[in-house]
């Protein structure tokens, strides 16, 4: 990566470069292009603009909206690059003509209006040659210190038709000076879709692209690193992830993980399953145990399944003295377990050395007698009986129960009524858990289940139960928001991503999850996903807020999230900025409080121990307020119609403490 960062910086860029960065799918390539931003950003820094490639559905419209986002972002920028930005715009509307038909109607308004709108490109093109206005982008562009790096990821996602319109454009403008292009994608799915081309899609590259960097299949180094950083990662994030035996974990990582793990998605796969197993066992089984268990659960299920069933040959230490039929059954159980996993006996080979020691008398290893279970036990260790038995029983029935269940609602994620049934079955408190094991199904979200599950999983929300956090557990809202996301990106053209958003919205039974739905798909910072056009976005978020500051629903007791909904609806998405006024009542102010609070976690020195303290965005609540004075007439409100209902008590008695002026160490 810091190889790749030095070779941009040195790049000739006068007349504009070229650079490709090829991998398979799951080598890292989205990962590379991250760290390699943060790289890109260090002293002296280089301006870099990301496009996403899914925000077009035809020629025309790839042409605006690359010019339109590329300006916008530096825009973001100081300096020269305002005007740039100016002249980059001014350059992309002479390429589009449809960017003056007004609307994007139907057919029939299409039609009715292009005359008029290609009339109108017409007289701008006289006036503007596009010659001219090149050249005037080019000079400003010479003026730059040092070159702009516009990132293009994810174009091996996009249909045939689509990647070669992405590389006409990029052909179209790749000699304009200090313009480097870095483009992520698989070389060989990129190759057939410029196939038609006439000239072969690799030689058709090879005229496009002038430097290339091969991002090879991740190197075990690579691997193992990135694994180890995101395994510490997920268990830093558990509060009790159970004793952890260092003298083993190498052999653990060398002979069951890394065999098994052979791309970063595999990584990322893994760690999923992780966080919901160490979860639910409370730090009970040995660690290192449970990572290579979960490695087998994840990548040989077949294998996992015969381990679970044979637990006696793995665990009975008194082989030698049992019957000659007894141990003729467990070495058959054995032997079984190491053809099922085919190509990768040697990993299970390495499974029952490494967890199963008793078991070793079968595969030609030692003998252990009685004396080592307590040893075993007291270390947690599955070649226990009675730990392995902990371990399979509580999967099954809390973290296995997750998965089993995630495979039930991924199997009718397009039929609405039966995917609300499964839920409903459901223990309220595993549904978040089942919610997120969703997540492994992301390449597989079929096209039609998009809507019905956003509707289905939004409207979970309200139910979803608090429950203690690790310091650096997803909350519920994130738990949602990933899986929402994960459906939506599987729609590659906004303008159906807008479809679905808007048909969907009336059918979401909170404010709270309607805000979530159109800050994911829109473009506001740090928050929106861009997956829909920025006046699409813009016009639903205009919609939203009219709707909600003009009439609250009768009942807001589900609304999980009243004080950030209502804060974007009055002060960031409404034509003019507003306050909430006093006579929405005293269940509306109470609700927006009791949805404020937050808690704040933390550890001190080596301690495991979470410190929890929980707090309110005061400013926020202020700003929605208009002023102090009129919170505290809010909290006032709110504190007269909560006086017989427990639920708000915690958030008034804290709003209380505000009032009188505590305040956290760390200001909100």
């Amino acid at each position: 990566m810091i190889s790749i960062a030095l070779e941009l910086r040195s790049l000739d860029a006068s007349d504009g470069h070229v650079v490709a960065l090829l991998g398979a799918w799951g080598s890292g390539k989205t990962s590379l292009l991250n760290l390699l931003r943060l790289r890109l950003q260090e002293e002296p820094p280089l301006t870099v603009v990301d496009y996403n490639p899914w925000m077009f559905s035809s020629t025309e419209h790839l042409v605006e909206s690359f010019f339109g986002e590329i300006a916008a972002q530096l825009r973001l920028k100081e300096g020269r690059l305002g005007t740039v930005a100016s002249e980059i715009e001014a350059y992309g509307e002479l390429l589009t003509p449809l960017a003056w038909i007004p609307g994007a109607g139907s057919i029939l308004d299409r039609i009715r209006n292009a005359a008029s709108g290609i009339r109108k490109f017409q007289e701008r093109r006289e006036k503007n040659s596009i010659l001219a206005r090149r050249d005037r982008l080019a000079r400003e562009l010479t003026k730059l210190q040092s070159p702009i790096i516009v990132i293009l990821d994810d174009i091996d996602r996009l249909s045939a038709g689509e990647v070669r319109e992405i590389f006409k454009l990029v052909r179209l403008t790749a000699s304009f000076p200090n313009i480097i292009y870095l483009l992520a994608f698989d070389r060989k799915i990129v190759e057939e879709s410029l196939n038609s081309q006439n000239s072969g899609g690799r030689v058709y590259l090879e005229k496009i692209v002038q430097t290339v960097i091969d991002l090879p299949e991740a190197s075990e180094e690579l691997l193992v690193t990135h694994l180890t950083e995101i395994l510490d990662e997920t268990v830093g994030g558990i509060s009790n992830p159970g004793p952890f035996d260092e003298g083993r974990w190498p052999d653990v990582l060398l002979e069951i993980l890394r065999p098994l793990i052979r791309s970063m998605r595999d990584v990322r796969r893994y760690a999923a399953s992780i966080r919901i197993t160490l979860h639910s066992l409370e730090g009970q089984v040995q660690l290192v145990d449970v990572l290579a268990l979960e490695a087998l659960r994840v990548f040989l299920p077949d294998v996992f399944i015969r381990i679970a069933n044979t637990r006696l040959a793995l665990t009975e230490t008194r082989h030698l003295e049992s019957h000659s039929e007894d141990r003729a059954n467990y070495q058959e159980s054995i032997q079984r377990i190491l053809a099922t996993a085919q190509d990768s006996e040697n990993v299970a080979r390495a499974a029952i050395k490494l967890l199963f020691p008793a078991a070793l008398h079968y595969i030609g290893g030692s003998s252990y007698g009685s004396s080592w279970k307590h040893s075993w036990l007291k270390s947690r260790r599955v070649a226990h009986a009675d730990i392995l038995r902990l371990y399979l029983e509580r999967i099954y029935s809390s973290g296995m129960a997750a998965f089993r269940d995630a495979e039930q609602a991924f199997e009718v994620l397009s039929d609405r009524a039966a995917l609300e049934r499964l839920f409903s079955s459901i223990e309220a408190e595993r549904i978040e858990d089942v919610i997120a094991a969703l997540e492994i199904y992301e390449e597989d979200y079929p096209g039609e289940a998009v809507p019905i599950a956003t509707i289905v999983l939004l409207n979970l929300m309200p139910t979803l139960p608090a429950r203690p956090r690790g310091m650096l557990d997803m909350d519920a809202r994130m738990v949602v928001g990933r899986v929402i996301l994960r459906l939506l990106r599987q729609i590659p053209s906004p303008d159906d991503v807008a479809r679905i958003v808007k048909e969907v919205l009336p059918e979401i039974t909170t404010l709270s999850s309607r805000f979530q739905l159109i800050s994911i798909v829109g473009h506001v910072e740090n928050a929106g996903h861009k997956l829909v056009a920025p006046e699409i976005a813009s016009e639903m978020e205009g919609e939203f807020a009219a709707a909600a500051r003009g009439d609250l629903p009768a009942d807001i007791s589900d609304e999980w999230d009243l004080l950030t909904t209502l804060y974007w609806a009055y002060q960031k998405w409404g034509a003019q900025p507003s306050t909430v006024d006093l006579k929405l009542g005293g269940h509306v102010h109470a609700q927006i409080l009791r949805t404020a609070q937050t808690e704040a976690r933390s550890t001190t020195g080596s301690s495991h121990a979470i410190w929890r303290e929980k707090r309110l965005p005061w400013n926020t609540l202020i700003k929605l307020y208009g002023d102090e004075e009129t919170l505290r007439q809010a909290i006032e409100s709110a504190r007269s119609f909560a006086m017989e209902d427990g639920r708000f008590a915690e958030s008034i008695n804290l709003a209380d403490k505000y009032v009188q002026g505590w305040r956290p160490d760390f200001k909100n």
